[in-house]
């Protein structure tokens, strides 16, 4: 039988859809991102009658998005294990010895982990919105105000994004533990030191091109952050640019290594 791309991503969809974890972990997240946005919403409410103000929609939208960033980590963990759990379990040499020529078994594996992603985020990300606005009633953010409806395709967006990242990762260093601490230091502690370790014209330079903080402006309503930020449009582009450096290195890596 001859190898094509669709049918390696057929394989991978099979191996990824027999994971009982897959759904569990990917379930629980969206509960966990939806009830995070009840929970925001139910706050925010509460201080708005206590104080008698009122929520701009980019409050309001903020607070339904605010389990994002965790979704982001959570999905780019994903993507990593996709690539690393092969190499652990040894089931990568069955894989590769299938495939020979490589390449499209990294495309393949992203393809699926789109397809897989990209529905359940968008779900995750309409859900928490409509959530929210539940509680807020009038003070919360709806699809037809303006920016909303961009600014939740963004959040659904971005952490597909960070898996693919976390994908290229886990194919470049094939170990489980290495791969994640590299995800998580660039995600998460490389943004929270720069601010502090470098000086204020350096930082606005280098900042707005991280991963982090260029999916976060992909669902931003107003420049809030202290900190120099990119457009929606502009950080989805210096994403999308990781993303295909990453996996370019990645497809490197996977054609010159041996399993």
């Amino acid at each position: 039988m001859k190898v094509t791309l669709p049918r390696v991503i057929h394989a991978e969809w099979t191996k990824l859809r027999a994971l009982r974890s897959t759904w569990i972990v990917l379930g629980a997240t969206v509960m966990l991102v939806v009830g995070l946005a009840a929970a925001t919403g139910w706050s925010q409410h509460r201080d708005t009658v206590a104080h008698g103000t009122s929520l701009s929609t980019a409050d309001a939208a903020g607070g339904a998005f605010l389990g994002i960033d965790l979704f982001v980590l959570v999905i780019g963990v994903f993507g990593v294990l996709q690539m690393t759990g092969e190499y652990g379990s040894g089931l990568i040499r069955s894989t590769l010895a299938a495939v020979p020529r490589r390449l499209p078994v990294l495309l393949a594996k992203a393809a699926v982990l789109i397809m897989v992603t990209a529905p359940v985020m968008l779900v995750a990300c309409l859900a928490a919105l409509f959530v929210s606005q539940a509680f807020l009633g009038a003070d919360g953010a709806s699809l037809g105000d303006p920016g909303v409806l961009r600014a939740a395709l963004g959040a659904a967006a971005a952490p597909v994004a960070v898996g693919l990242l976390g994908l290229g990762i886990g194919a470049v260093l094939r170990h489980t533990a290495a791969a994640i601490t590299t995800l998580v230091a660039a995600l998460l502690v490389l943004p929270a030191l720069m601010p502090v370790a470098l000086p204020r014209a350096a930082r606005d330079a280098v900042l707005p091109y991280l991963p982090t903080t260029s999916s976060q402006a992909m669902y931003a309503l107003d420049d809030g952050n202290p900190f120099k930020t990119l457009s929606p449009g502009a950080g989805a582009v210096v994403l999308a640019l990781w993303v295909v450096v990453v996996l370019a290195g990645a497809a490197a890596v996977l054609l010159r290594r041996d399993a």
